[in-house]
């Protein structure tokens, strides 16, 4: 029983290691077109996007994740993505010209 319930932690940390991936299986024999720009990348190459992803194109998939993570809600205040630095910049909600002073 502790085995099982070993197994199951572990499963859903990995899980939640790589909440912000996605796989695309749709490669060609040229390598993997990325769905950002839409230039095709040779296999075994990495790449980072415009929209703050990290992609990787191996033989059978095309894998990107995101470069950013960290706190997505804070109370009182919207976070917005900035996409010069892939982090988040967090505002208050009654007053977006005004950063959240209690944030890093």
């Amino acid at each position: 029983m502790k085995v099982l319930l070993s197994i199951i932690i572990i499963c859903f940390s990995l899980a939640l290691c790589n909440g912000m991936c996605s796989i695309d299986p749709n490669v060609t024999p040229a390598g993997c077109t990325d769905a950002y720009d839409g230039k095709t990348h040779p296999f075994g190459s990495t790449w980072n996007t415009a929209e703050c992803m990290e992609c990787g194109c191996h033989p059978n998939e095309m894998r990107c994740c995101a470069r950013y993570g960290g706190i997505g809600h804070v109370e009182g205040c919207t976070g917005v993505l900035d996409l010069q630095t892939c982090e988040y910049r967090y505002y208050k909600q009654d007053d977006p010209s005004k950063p959240c002073d209690d944030m890093p």
